[in-house]
């Protein structure tokens, strides 16, 4: 690469203000990663997004508009998570979340309630005062976590996330 070429290339990298120091930002790394993971089939998260239809909105083309919206993320404990996990990419459906707060909005995870808490099998065994590897033996041999109490799982349809 000839050293013109090459200059132009790195104004072009700090443009946007994704690069400082020569150094690719936090927030640039996950805005093109997150453009990956919908746009290029050849990515190898292509089929958990883009391939189920999840898309990026057209404003978020712009890095600058995507940081604009976002802002800076919280701490280095938080990445990018959609609200609605079958959800586009978009202002409105997305939050910077720490990775305990991301594992609550997966569709594999299940919730349970014993009519006056709801929570993750992780929150119910602290509720209740024991362990989760006790708690999810008492589930999958009493259905329940606590002797007397009457637990039920809820179907994630039901379930309202912030």
């Amino acid at each position: 690469m000839s050293p013109e070429l090459r200059e132009k290339w790195m104004a072009a990298r700090y443009k946007h203000g994704g690069y400082a120091g020569g150094k690719e930002q936090p927030e640039h790394y996950i805005w093109r990663t997150m453009r990956a993971r919908c746009n290029n089939p050849n990515d190898r998260q292509y089929f958990r997004y883009g391939g189920r239809g999840i898309k990026v909105c057209k404003r978020w083309d712009s890095y600058a508009k995507f940081l604009s919206d976002m802002g800076p993320r919280p701490s280095a404990n938080h990445s990018l998570d959609r609200i609605k996990v079958d959800g586009d990419y978009k202002p409105s459906n997305c939050r910077w979340a720490t990775r305990s707060e991301q594992q609550k909005n997966k569709t594999s995870t299940r919730f349970y309630t014993n009519g006056s808490f709801t929570g993750t099998l992780v929150e119910c065994a602290k509720f209740v005062g024991i362990g989760k590897e006790l708690a999810h033996w008492r589930w999958k041999t009493h259905k329940t976590f606590m002797k007397g109490q009457s637990w039920r799982e809820l179907p994630r349809a039901r379930l309202r996330l912030p």
